[in-house]
């Protein structure tokens, strides 16, 4: 893995973090392609505005705070990556774990842009 992808791949994951609990994609939409394809197990998106919209239905409600658990790269050639992640939702006033969900994604990085991102329920 080159360490601008790498650097691209872990700064696209704290903003996918930061956003889930903030509300605030800029930072998000800002490493995305502008024809970033956005694959889930449920459909598929094309474009930052339609990916950001994505992530948003996402994120947890106001109660809670999410943080994630996460693999390591594994690089899957032609500027693909891959990593497993936990998603622990907690509760914002305790603290206390409210539940976790076991993903797996798939990052194409282009130019220093996300130019693909597929989630898999498979983790």
């Amino acid at each position: 893995m080159s360490a601008p992808d790498l650097e691209t791949a872990e700064e696209f994951q704290a903003a996918v973090e930061a956003a889930l609990n903030t509300g605030e994609f800029g930072p998000v939409a800002s490493l995305l392609a502008p024809d970033v394809e956005c694959v889930t197990p449920q459909h598929s998106v094309h474009g930052v505005e339609a990916m950001v919209e994505e992530l948003d239905r996402a994120r947890p409600s106001e109660r809670f705070d999410v943080e994630f658990e996460s693999g390591d790269w594994k690089h899957l050639g032609d500027a693909r990556y891959s990593r497993n992640v936990r998603a622990l939702v907690r509760r914002k006033e305790t603290g206390e774990l409210s539940f976790s969900r076991d993903r797996s994604f798939e990052l194409t990085i282009r130019s220093g842009k996300i130019s693909r991102y597929e989630m898999r329920f498979d983790a």
